[in-house]
């Protein structure tokens, strides 16, 4: 089993405290006597906290740190819905496969991430609306739009050109076929007759950056053949630049000329406006773009141009033949049946 060793980060950080305060009292030589003993408690007490949720909950539920720590997450569930799942924290990186594989039931993740089309899961409606939206758009200062005057019609050739099954397709060829961003990006433009050889322009050179993950660097490559292909300028890629504050700040110092963001995390991560506020943004996708493009032109002098379409929002999944089973189609769903006796 993935999961036979996971246990809440709490347990976890109040163990190794009282495990260090212990050596510091106790010196090497218990050192030596608890190096081979701790690691057997602790397996112990995670297997014991492992069975007895599966026993207190019909679902086992794993969620991602992160998630675990923010409104449009965990904390969002238990306010807004009354959903507490006792979940246990697990990366990123094996949860997928743990609900794939039935070691976990419900988790976290991302509503257009490749894997929910690898392991066939299914994402049930957020009714009471505790994820913004999170729709995909680039930005941009808008001295670099008079210094490049033929960018901002290029780059809205993408507007409108995605779903989030279109986007979660082209995800599960990048983390799942292995597929490069340059053929998914080069066949897709195809498929949307916007695919132009490069001119090899030398007119000036557009430095576009991305975030760390697939996603970014698709969008980085569809961007690259649309303006070499359209313009007389030149590309440059930085891609994987970092998170979110990374990639802003080289778009205020001028590193870069453009990158991907999304609206909720311009909302939440850069503008950090009042809750009142978010409340009352978020509830309406239009809402929340004419909101953080407002105020990113009003604080930054950063323009948000036309949205691509699909929505990469923090969610609920679960597998969808389990969901067909409990019918579950939304959180309030998932709710109401795990208050049946």
């Amino acid at each position: 089993m993935i999961l036979a060793g996971a246990i809440p980060a709490v347990l976890l950080a109040v163990l190794l405290d009282q495990a260090i305060a212990v050596l510091q009292k106790s010196g090497y030589r218990l050192f030596q006597k608890l190096k081979y003993i701790v690691p057997a408690i602790l397996i112990i007490i995670g297997a014991i906290y492992f069975l007895t949720s599966v026993s207190e909950n019909k679902l086992k539920a794993g969620f991602t740190l992160e998630f675990m720590g923010r409104q449009d997450g965990d904390l969002g569930l238990r306010s807004v819905y009354g959903l507490n799942v006792n979940p246990v924290v697990v990366s990123d990186a094996v949860m997928y496969k743990a609900v794939y594989e039935k070691d976990l039931d419900l988790i976290s993740g991302y509503s257009t991430d490749g894997r929910i089309k690898a392991f066939d899961l299914y994402v049930p409606n957020d009714d009471k609306k505790i994820f913004p939206p999170y729709f995909a758009a680039p930005i941009i200062k808008t001295k670099t739009l008079e210094k490049f005057p033929e960018l901002e019609k290029i780059l809205n050739l993408l507007s409108g050109k995605f779903n989030d099954s279109i986007m979660t397709d082209l995800n599960y060829k990048s983390d799942y076929l292995h597929q490069t961003p340059e053929k998914i990006a080069k066949d897709f433009l195809i498929k949307n007759n916007l695919y132009k050889i490069s001119r090899k322009g030398n007119s000036g050179t557009v430095r576009i950056g991305s975030k760390i993950f697939g996603e970014q660097y698709i969008l980085t490559e569809m961007y690259k053949i649309l303006i070499e292909g359209n313009t007389h300028y030149k590309v440059e890629t930085k891609t994987g630049l970092g998170g979110t504050e990374i990639c802003f700040a080289a778009l205020m110092n001028d590193a870069i000329d453009f990158y991907t963001e999304y609206t909720g995390t311009g909302l939440l991560v850069l503008l950090k406006p009042t809750e009142q506020t978010i409340k009352k943004v978020s509830q309406s996708a239009d809402e929340t773009y004419r909101y953080v493009n407002s105020e990113f032109q009003k604080q930054y002098g950063i323009q948000w141009l036309k949205p691509l379409g699909f929505n990469n929002s923090y969610a609920l999944m679960m597998r969808r033949k389990q969901s067909k089973g409990l019918n579950v189609k939304s959180i309030s769903d998932l709710k109401n049946y795990l208050n049946q006796k």
